[in-house]
C-alpha cells in the first residue's frame, strides 16, 4: 500500500503578516549592523565621504550585488535540481525559481543559505583587499544582509518539515510534501 503525500503551501510572498515579519526583522538588522559600523568606525577613524558619484556607484554595486545574489540561487537550483530553471522579473530584479522539482531539506537550505554565504564572504575579502573603500563595501554588507533575512525566514519554515519531506519552490514560497 502506498503511503499518500500531504502537502502545505506557504506564501510568503502574498501573505502579508509573514512580509511583515520579514520586514520588521530586516528592519532591525539593518539599524543593529548600521549602529555597529558606526561605532566601528567612529572608534577606527575610518573616513567617511559621501559624493554624488559615490552614492551613484554604490546604487549601481547594490543593483549588481541583488542582481548575483539571485544569480548564485539559480546556479544552485541548476546543479542540485534537474536543471530547468524558471526565470521571473520583479521590479527589475531577475528571479529564479526551479517548478516541478522536488528537493530534500538540505539541498533546499543550500539554495536558501548559498548566496548570504557566498557574497558575504566576497564582500568581505573586498573589504579587506580594498580598505579605502570599507564604509560603501560595508553597507554592502548591511544591505544583503537584509535581503538575505528572507531566505533565512524561508529556511527557517523549511527546517520545521518532518525530516523526510521534500520541497518545491514557487514563484510565492515553497510547498512542503510529505508523507502521510
Amino acid at each position: 500500500m502506498r503511503a499518500q503525500a500531504l502537502s502545505k503551501e506557504y506564501n510568503i510572498v502574498n501573505d502579508k503578516k509573514r512580509m511583515q515579519t520579514i520586514k520588521i526583522m530586516a528592519a532591525t538588522l539593518t539599524v543593529i549592523m548600521l549602529i555597529v559600523g558606526i561605532i566601528l568606525a567612529l572608534r577606527e577613524s575610518v573616513p567617511v565621504n559621501f559624493t554624488v558619484i559615490g552614492i551613484i556607484l554604490f546604487c549601481i554595486a547594490l543593483y549588481i550585488v541583488f542582481t548575483i545574489h539571485e544569480l548564485i540561487h539559480g546556479l544552485l537550483f541548476w546543479v542540485l535540481g534537474n536543471g530547468k530553471l524558471k526565470t521571473s522579473q520583479k521590479k527589475g530584479i531577475v528571479y529564479f525559481n526551479c517548478p516541478d522539482q522536488l528537493f530534500s531539506k538540505w539541498q533546499f537550505n543550500i539554495i536558501s543559505i548559498g548566496p548570504c554565504v557566498l557574497l558575504t564572504l566576497i564582500l568581505v575579502i573586498l573589504a579587506l583587499e580594498f580598505p579605502g573603500d570599507v564604509v560603501a563595501i560595508y553597507l554592502l554588507i548591511v544591505a544583503h544582509s537584509a535581503l538575505c533575512i528572507a531566505d533565512m525566514y524561508t529556511m527557517k519554515i523549511v527546517s520545521s518539515a518532518p525530516k523526510k519531506a521534500k520541497i518545491a519552490d514557487t514563484k510565492e514560497g515553497v510547498i512542503i510534501v510529505s508523507e502521510k
